[in-house]
């Protein structure tokens, strides 16, 4: 005896849902391929040399790691990205050219916990419908059919739903941390050096967010002639600088010392 039509429907609607989660996997691991391409254009890694070439055949090294974003940041040297003839073009900004890298592969980044969630619970319904239904089920044929199901969806289902369970803690060893959020309060102690500002915020992005402030703030002010600099992005070079000299005398020294330098001169 046959399954009735509505446990056949039942059953490739479920099938149906399994392949849509599926697609949307393949599609969130395209995307994070894709996104990693473009923010690497013109770049190519080389593992034997955990390093990145940039077009202008200059190497990007490991610099440090960011324990928040789970990215090794590869940076060019200074003094040779600064001479750059393409600079503006490949970094705006007064720093080095910077890369990141993530460790972790697919789907352990947050977009790909993300991605991975959301096919876990199409699969979960997928697997609701059969298993609901296998209740009413009147003949061998349907309990047989839905049995079946839920094996495929099962299948599919368990090795997704463990992978998000066993997520990768492997930091790279040798290199500083670098975070690039402030420092939340919580207590880390390896023994590793750490590159934060005063406030916990990654001294390379502060700068950079320092001197686009003061160029938003004293461009309108400033003007040719009026001023002992040749543009107003060499001011906010020379104050975000200075502010960078205090910060780092702060850090290093304390606050109470430098503010009773201060205080006396």
């Amino acid at each position: 005896m046959s399954p009735s039509l509505q446990v056949v429907l039942t059953c490739c609607y479920s099938l149906f849902l399994l392949a849509v989660a599926w697609l949307l996997d393949v599609l969130g691991r395209h995307s994070a391929r894709m996104s990693r391409e473009w923010k690497t254009t013109n770049f190519v890694y080389h593992d034997d040399r955990d390093g990145w070439k940039c077009h202008e055949d200059h190497w990007l090294w490991p610099a440090s790691f960011d324990p928040q974003k789970r990215v090794v940041r590869y940076r060019g040297q200074h003094e040779i990205c600064g001479r750059c003839p393409v600079k503006d073009t490949c970094s705006p900004t007064m720093t080095a050219r910077e890369v990141t890298m993530p460790v972790d592969p697919w789907p352990y980044s947050e977009a790909g916990l993300f991605h991975r969630g959301m096919t876990v619970c199409v699969m979960v319904a997928a697997l609701a419908l059969p298993g609901g239904m296998l209740f009413v089920a009147r003949t061998v044929a349907e309990v047989v059919t839905l049995i079946a199901t839920i094996a495929i969806v099962c299948l599919a289902l368990v090795p997704t739903a463990a992978s998000m369970r066993r997520r990768p803690v492997d930091i790279p060893e040798g290199l500083p941390l670098e975070a690039s959020v402030p420092d939340t309060g919580t207590a880390h102690d390896d023994g590793r050096v750490r590159v934060l500002g005063v406030h916990g915020q990654a001294t390379t992005d502060r700068a950079g967010d320092e001197a686009d402030r003061l160029i938003a703030r004293y461009g309108s002010r400033w003007r040719s002639g009026r001023t002992r600099y040749r543009s107003v992005e060499q001011a906010a070079a020379v104050e975000a600088a200075a502010r960078s000299t205090y910060d780092r005398g702060r850090y290093y020294r304390g606050v109470d010392d430098v503010d009773a330098d201060r205080s006396r001169t």
